[in-house]
């Protein structure tokens, strides 16, 4: 008989609906032979009861092993194991090992894993204080609310709708509330036919540069920047050339002339969260004119100016039509949903639509429909105002606790933003500064890989850099994870003190 007590049946710290771990608990018995053809299960009363859920959760299970002939219904028996159940159940055959005798290697004409990319320790979530950046904190999204909009989108009437193939389109209603309800926060709007739905602000990101840069194209950008942006440009055969940045963002100088295209994040500069100016915006689209060159406006994390409505898009002030707005609402919502947009010219996007149909045709219909709703129903706007008051707090508390327990870092100015950038006096190595914090059960990200490394190689990276992300830790664990990395800053100073004093002597 199969034990179903609450401690080895359900484990409900695992990923999965309780729905979902009791089907697959049972359909694992019957097969194992615990179950045996024509034993009675448990009446739904019972075995709700043995493992404390809800007997709604075990009439539904029951019925869909019903309805699939694995278990058989009849009045007064219940429900009991069909003769057949095990031929009914999935069967899942060892799979042979076999010698590839394809040298995969020579064949593929790419190489993209080569390149480097930001990665994480695969236990990096089971560390207490965990100041990972791009992370959202579940406790913030709007549970209910996407609830409803995610049933209200399987009415009869939604499905109609966008259970038809889109095609190259996109759902008309997220395309409206987005123009209604995102947009004139950024200070524009546009047309319909201007704006393209991507699966996250990476796919817009793609899309543009698949569309705007051709091998040997120079391309400027921003020195730290988004690793994963160059690697695309330098996917793409691009010649890139750093561009310096400071307090007020990028620099705007002799450095842009002979560009082609132009990368840049104005709003929070990615990873440093300073905001370009808007002196440099009005130069910086008047250079673009003067020098002919296209400019790629990652709007990235905008939302995020604290007790403040967002500065407006560089978009908002391109009369000359030389911008290419990408934008996203997965940092709001949650990185996983990967909801982007695309706004250019309409010849751009006419030609990144049919780009992007030779691939995924459309981003899923479904969900499009969901965020529509969820825009329309104001939901949007209410996550903003809960968003900005938890994460000021956050900033404000890590000023705080970076002020009083690594007093020596210099933290980028910033308005707001989901990160804060710091620089260390070079002797402290932020990758090993990361290593030994990771032993402490602090998970810090160092900053190294944000700078583009010369061509040549001969020129090293800066390695004193430090992004510090606070969207999905906890506030009350932001002062006592910083006094840890302090304290390891500490320890990695005095260490170094001999040797410099003995290099000096």
């Amino acid at each position: 008989m199969l034990n179903l007590s609450v401690a080895n049946a359900i484990d409900r710290k695992s990923q999965g609906s309780l729905q979902s771990k009791l089907r697959e608990k049972i359909s694992e018995a019957i097969a194992k032979g615990d179950y045996e053809q024509g034993q009675t299960l448990p009446s739904t009363r019972i075995m709700a009861e043995q493992l404390k859920i809800s007997r709604n959760t075990v009439t539904l299970v029951y019925e869909e092993l019903a309805a699939e002939g694995v278990l058989i219904s009849e009045h007064r028996r219940g429900f009991y194991v069909a003769p057949d159940a095990i031929a009914r159940l999935p069967q899942s055959r060892p799979v042979e090992q076999v010698s590839p005798s394809v040298d995969w290697d020579s064949k593929l004409v790419i190489n993209p894993a080569a390149m480097e990319h930001i990665t994480h320790p695969q236990d990096w979530r089971s560390k207490k204080y965990t100041f990972m950046y791009g992370q959202h904190d579940r406790w913030i999204f709007p549970i209910s609310s996407w609830r409803k909009c995610s049933r209200d989108s399987l009415s009869l009437h939604d499905m109609y709708d966008w259970t038809v193939d889109y095609v190259d389109e996109d759902d008309p209603v997220l395309l409206d509330a987005f123009r209604r309800r995102v947009l004139p926060r950024r200070g524009f709007t546009a047309h319909t036919q201007e704006v393209l739905v991507t699966v996250g602000a990476q796919h817009a990101l793609f899309l543009a540069i698949q569309c705007l840069i051709r091998p040997g194209m120079v391309v400027g950008i921003e020195d730290p920047s988004y690793p994963d942006v160059r690697n695309l440009m330098i996917f793409h055969g691009a010649v890139l050339k750093p561009l310096p940045v400071d307090e007020d963002g990028l620099i705007i100088g002799d450095a842009l002339v002979g560009c082609d295209i132009l990368y840049v994040t104005p709003s929070h500069q990615s990873p440093t969260t300073v905001t370009l100016s808007h002196s440099r915006r009005r130069e910086l689209l008047q250079m673009a004119k003067d020098h002919d060159f296209i400019i790629i406006e990652d709007d990235y994390d905008t939302e995020s100016r604290f007790g403040r409505f967002p500065s407006s898009a560089l978009k908002s002030i391109d009369t000359d039509g030389r911008v290419v707005y990408v934008t996203s609402l997965s940092k709001l919502l949650s990185p996983g949903l990967r909801v982007g947009f695309l706004v250019g010219p309409l010849p751009f996007i006419r030609q990144a639509r049919a780009l992007r149909r030779m691939s995924i045709r459309h981003p899923a219909a479904n969900n499009q429909r969901t965020v529509a709703l969820f825009l329309k129903g104001g939901y949007y706007e209410s996550l903003l105002k809960r968003f900005h008051e938890e994460y000021e707090l956050r900033w404000h508390t890590l000023q705080q606790a970076l002020r009083q327990y690594i007093p020596l870092a210099e933290v980028a100015s910033s308005e707001g933003g989901s990160s804060v950038w710091l620089r260390f006096p070079e002797e402290i190595n932020t990758r090993e500064l990361s290593q030994r914090a990771y032993q402490r059960d602090v998970y810090i990200q160092p900053g190294e890989s944000y700078f583009l490394q010369s061509a040549n190689k001969l020129t090293s990276r800066p390695t004193h850099y430090m992004r510090i992300g606070f969207s999905s830790i906890k506030v009350e664990d932001i002062a006592d994870g910083i006094a840890i990395v302090g304290d390891v800053v500490d320890e990695m100073l005095a260490e170094s003190a001999p040797q410099h004093n003995h290099a000096i002597g």
